[in-house]
Formats: structure tokens, C-alpha cells, sequence
């Protein structure tokens, strides 16, 4: 009997020790549940390295513990957070130290006296101000195979490390590698967007420039860097095009008598009229001055661009009477020079080189673009004249007359000079708004 009882009573503190144990082990399985769903929430960087360690020295119940992450550019070994410590970050090299035989190797340490180990590395107690008697390390390797980093808990507390912790804490491992690549991976979009949005930014920065300087450019330029940004540096070509100069009568004598302000506000008002007027005949603005514009049209055949132009003008003149009769410049009606020639220019860019780098202008140069502004100054209240060659092109509808053989200046020929009244079947409407209207267009 009892020997009976004795069997009973050894086998219920068998059972007992079992209960205990398997307690202990859902109880540490349960805290390493915790720990994952905590550690591998977390996308701060700064964040996660505290939690680790936090976490770490309550499942393993040790006094400290630290991480170790491989530094790809200096190819050394720190800490980012080593909990009780101040210092925010320790290097040691890859090869010294238990970490750095942890990483160099692969392998778990369990080391219950860190004095007896020729491994240990003081220096990082040192750095530290914390004395270590034991280590437990192990590596933190991620899905690829590639060791980042160590994970470490120093100095268990009441006991030394055992295989049971070696297994929990390569476990946290685990969590720790999902985390830290998650981070980075997290660090890294985020910096993307950054950039991206910083990138955009700038694309958005760069495209209100250009939209500022490309008020400056001609649309023939504009197009040329659209569709060929290096077709800038060509040289020019010839082409068949009729050219319009136009410039203020007596603008000197305007600008040295009013005040500037005011005469700025006087361009500003008729030239914006006159765009309009241009850019409804495909005429192009490729140079301007205080108080002239010139203006290339060779859209078209031979016939139509010399007809554009002449249109472009009447218009212009229609524009500046409808501006006139508002009677709002102290100065009186403006009365305007216009001249016009069809030939041969050579259109393209110029380029100027400079100590202080280059520049272009595109512009439409030769004799055609030299008699057009001459006849220009032969024009006088508003009055259109044209050319030769611009003449025999639109005679069969034109209505003008010629005022004969005239000597430009610098022009070694006399040019026979025609003042232009209308077109058959055009007659120029401007409605006071900044718009024309036609009552036919010229056949």
C-alpha cells in the first residue's frame, strides 16, 4: 500500500513539473506572439530599434540588450539604440568582438562569462559605461540569406542563458529581420516619394519658368525645341517669306515728354491689340523694340503669305483708329510706321558667343528683311506700304497705288514702292475688344 501511494505521489509531482513547464513554455510562446505583432508594426526606424530592445529584455528577462546592424558603406558594425545607455550609437568592426564573430560566422553564442571569452571586445563597455558578464547573440539573417545585423541580451538576471533562451531569442530574431527589412523598405518608399514629390516640384517649378520665358521666344523657336532640342544650333535656311516692320510715329518725342509710366501703358494697350491681329494671319513677333515690332509671315503659298501680311496690317491700322477714337493719352491720335517685303530671307538662329556664355536670337535677315524696314520709314500716318515683289503677288485683288521708284537707305537700287488701301473682298473689323472681324476673306 505504500509503496502504492509513494507511485502516486511521484507520478502527480511528475504531472505537476510537466504543467509547469508546458505553462512556462505557452506563457514565453505567448510573449513571443506579443512581441512579433508589436515589433513588426512598427515603421520608424528610431521607434522600432526602443521597442526591440524593450521587448527583448522582458521575454529574456536580461539587463540590457542591443541590436547590431552592418553599416554597407563603412563596412562596420553599430548599434542604433542600446537600451539604458545614452550613447545613441556604438561601431565596432566586423570581425571583433562577439557580435562581430556572430555576423562573421552566422552562428549563435551563449557565453556565461564574457572574461574567460578572447572574443569579448571591451571597448564597447567602454563606450558604454556598462559592465557585461554574459552574452547571448545571435544573427539576424534575412530571406535571401545575407546577414544584417546581431541581435544581443547581456547579462540574464538571476540565472545564466540557456538553450531555451538561445531558441526564444533567435525566434525575436526573426521578428526583428522581418522588421528592420520592412523599415527600410518603408524608409526607402518613403524617401522615393520624397524625392518624387520634390522632383515634381521642381518639374512644376521648371514648367512656370518656361511658361514665363517662353513668352519671351518666338513660336517657331518653341516648336523647334519641342520636337528637336538640338535643332537651335542649325544654321539658317533659306525660305520664301513676306516681312512686316512696324514702329510708333514720333515715339521719341512721346517717350521725352510723358511720363514713362504712362507711355509703358500706351504700348501695352495698342501692341496687345495688334498680337491679335498678327497671330490671327499666322503672322510670328520675332523682334521687337521700345516701340516696334517686326513680324514674319511664311505659312502658305507665294500668294498667301504676302496677302496675310497685308491683311495683318489693315487690321493693325483698323485696331489703332477704334484705340484712337478712345481719345485716353494726352499725346493725341498715334499714327503708325508699316512697311512690308516678300523675297528670300534667311530665317534660323544667330548664335553670339560671349565671356559671359552664349545667347541666340532667331531672326529673319538678308535684303528682303532690309527693304521692308526701310519702306517702313518711308510710311507715315499709318499709311501701308509694300514692296515690289509683295505687290505682283496680291495685284489681281489688291487695291493700291504706286508712289514710284524710291532710294532706300543702304539699298544700292531704287525699289519701286506701292501704298496698299485693301484688299478685294477684306474688309477689317475690329469690335474694340482686343478681337477682329472679317466681312469676307480675300479669295
Amino acid at each position: 500500500m505504500e509503496a502504492l501511494e509513494s507511485g502516486h505521489r511521484h507520478r502527480n509531482l511528475g504531472r505537476r513539473k510537466d504543467d509547469f513547464a508546458v505553462r512556462k513554455a505557452l506563457s514565453r510562446l505567448k510573449k513571443l506572439y506579443a512581441v512579433g505583432q508589436i515589433i513588426t508594426s512598427e515603421m520608424s526606424m528610431e521607434r522600432l530599434f526602443e521597442l526591440i530592445m524593450s521587448e527583448t529584455n522582458k521575454i529574456i528577462s536580461s539587463e540590457r540588450s542591443s541590436v547590431f546592424l552592418k553599416d554597407e558603406q563603412r563596412e562596420d558594425l553599430f548599434t542604433l539604440v542600446a537600451t539604458g545607455i545614452e550613447q545613441s550609437q556604438i561601431r565596432i568592426p566586423v570581425t571583433r568582438g562577439i557580435a562581430g564573430y556572430v555576423f562573421s560566422h552566422q552562428v549563435s553564442l551563449c557565453i556565461d562569462d564574457v572574461r574567460e571569452d578572447p572574443r569579448f571586445f571591451a571597448e564597447v563597455d567602454l563606450q558604454s559605461s556598462f559592465c557585461t558578464r554574459s552574452i547571448l547573440a545571435v544573427p539576424l539573417v534575412n530571406r535571401k540569406g545575407k546577414c544584417i545585423g546581431v541581435l544581443e541580451a547581456l547579462n540574464k538576471i538571476g540565472a545564466d542563458f540557456n538553450e531555451d533562451d538561445v531558441e526564444i531569442l533567435s525566434s525575436v530574431g526573426n521578428y526583428v529581420t522581418i522588421a528592420l527589412e520592412n523599415a527600410k523598405l518603408y524608409r526607402d518608399v518613403t524617401e522615393t516619394s520624397e524625392k518624387l514629390k520634390s522632383a515634381l516640384e521642381n518639374i512644376e517649378n521648371l514648367e512656370k519658368v518656361k511658361q514665363q520665358l517662353t513668352k519671351f521666344v518666338p513660336s517657331s523657336v518653341r516648336s523647334m525645341v519641342e520636337v528637336d532640342p538640338g535643332s537651335i544650333d542649325k544654321k539658317k535656311k533659306p525660305a520664301d517669306a513676306t516681312v512686316l516692320f512696324m514702329d510708333i510715329e514720333g515715339f521719341s518725342r512721346i517717350t521725352e515728354t510723358f511720363d514713362p509710366g504712362l507711355v509703358n501703358n500706351m504700348v501695352e494697350i495698342y501692341f496687345s491689340a495688334y498680337l491679335n491681329c498678327i497671330g490671327r494671319y499666322k503672322g510670328e513677333v520675332n523682334e521687337t523694340s521700345g516701340d516696334g515690332l517686326m513680324v514674319i509671315f511664311k505659312e502658305g503659298s507665294a500668294a498667301d503669305h504676302p496677302a496675310a501680311a497685308i491683311k495683318a496690317a489693315l487690321e493693325i491700322v483698323a485696331a489703332t483708329e477704334v484705340l484712337n477714337g478712345r481719345k485716353r493719352f494726352p499725346w493725341g491720335d498715334l499714327q503708325l510706321h508699316l512697311g512690308i517685303n516678300t523675297g528670300t530671307a534667311w530665317i534660323g538662329c544667330t548664335k553670339m558667343r560671349g565671356i559671359a556664355g552664349e545667347r541666340y536670337t532667331y531672326t529673319a535677315s538678308g535684303l528682303t528683311t532690309v527693304v521692308a524696314a526701310r519702306i517702313g520709314q518711308l510710311s507715315t500716318g499709318s499709311r501701308l506700304l509694300v514692296g515690289p515683289e509683295t505687290y505682283r503677288r496680291v495685284a489681281d485683288c489688291c487695291d493700291a497705288a504706286p508712289l514710284g521708284e524710291k532710294m532706300l537707305k543702304n539699298v544700292k537700287q531704287p525699289v519701286t514702292v506701292y501704298r496698299v488701301k485693301g484688299l478685294s473682298c477684306f474688309v477689317p473689323i475690329w469690335n474694340g475688344d482686343g478681337e477682329a472681324e472679317n466681312a469676307a476673306a480675300a479669295t
